[in-house]
């Protein structure tokens, strides 16, 4: 007999509600970013990569929030890893979650430019704009044909700049996603009870 997965304490977040669980979406949609940028795969009803592209910022960026509001000893553990001090209260909690996001983009300047594209693509414009940050679709024409790509098209490359380094954001993200794998498993973050079950579980 198949057994029900243990419902999730929170209600809001359709069954997700541990750090894995977030970090296991970065991963889909970094592997959907990825899969969208393909020349061999054909042009969709709309613009996949633009999508993805917003997604993964997104995600990559409130890792710090799943992170942060798991639980004390994570918290805890996360102070002392990046030498801060937090109040346990809820006016604490939130002050230590900002004080953890200022931590984070010291050690990974791909995370400070998640946070530029996450905030940018939830609001459309911000009061206050980092200039040495900059997520754009650049259109390059075809030299030589692979794929569904033949030569005289043009095709999409997106494209991150800050501080005048510029790199394609595939790999901007593919940083993040490296900063938090190997901190999650400093920490002792991802265990087998965590992961996620199936969309259909099979009975016996």
């Amino acid at each position: 007999m198949v057994e029900q997965p243990k419902p999730s304490e929170i209600s809001t977040v359709f069954g997700m509600d541990h750090p894995q669980h977030m970090w296991t979406k970065l991963a889909w949609e970094l592997n959907g970013l990825i899969d969208s940028m393909s020349v061999w795969k054909d042009n969709e009803a709309a613009p996949e990569p633009l999508f993805h592209a917003f997604n993964t910022a997104v995600t990559a960026w409130h890792m710090t929030d799943w992170l942060w509001q798991y639980d004390c000893a994570t918290r805890k553990k996360l102070a002392a890893k990046f030498q801060f001090v937090f109040e346990c209260t809820p006016t604490g909690i939130k002050r230590g979650l900002e004080k953890l996001q200022d931590a984070v983009v010291l050690h990974c300047d791909e995370l400070k430019v998640c946070r530029e594209i996450a905030n940018g693509s939830k609001h459309m414009r911000k009061n206050k704009v980092d200039h040495n940050i900059k997520a754009q679709a650049v259109y390059e024409k075809v030299v030589e044909g692979a794929g569904f790509a033949k030569p005289g098209d043009l095709k999409m490359t997106l494209r991150i700049t800050h501080n005048d380094k510029e790199i394609d954001a595939e790999l901007a993200f593919i940083e993040a996603f490296g900063f938090w794998e190997k901190l999650m498993n400093e920490l002792s973050i991802f265990s087998k009870e965590a992961r996620l079950p199936d969309k259909i579980m099979k009975a016996n």
